[in-house]
């Protein structure tokens, strides 16, 4: 299981990332367009650039483990397996940026996410 040390949030007028990364290489990225008329769009970013759209079917983070469903070509571009995970070994400020940004990202997708007031579901 991939792990990350950093997560690191870029905002922008059109878009929200939030980039996990070990060691300062990239693990993955997600990321949601903001399209005003066509509507927003949710973006999975390998270490090799391959993007992949609307990716992610659901996703949990229970403890310190993220885990992304993914649609079968999305996966395949990525070169992940359908059920995606990386350990977060984040600091609790870290770790709550990534979750917040997580939330903010892919809040119209399927989810289980542990926050400090409990489990939080879609």
């Amino acid at each position: 299981m991939p792990r990350a040390d950093r997560a690191d949030v870029r905002e922008t007028d059109d878009a929200s990332t939030l980039i996990l990364s070990a060691g300062g290489v990239h693990v993955v990225m997600i990321r949601r367009r903001y399209d005003g008329g066509w509507g927003d769009t949710d973006e999975v970013i390998n270490s090799a650039g391959e993007v992949a759209t609307g990716a992610v079917s659901s996703w949990t983070l229970i403890g310190s483990v993220l885990t992304l469903e993914l649609g079968r070509s999305a996966a395949a571009r990525l070169g992940f397996p359908r059920d995606y995970r990386v350990r977060l070994d984040l600091t609790s400020e870290a770790f709550s940026l990534a979750r917040s940004s997580l939330l903010e990202i892919l809040h119209t997708e399927c989810f289980v996410v542990d926050t400090p007031e409990g489990r939080v579901t879609s």
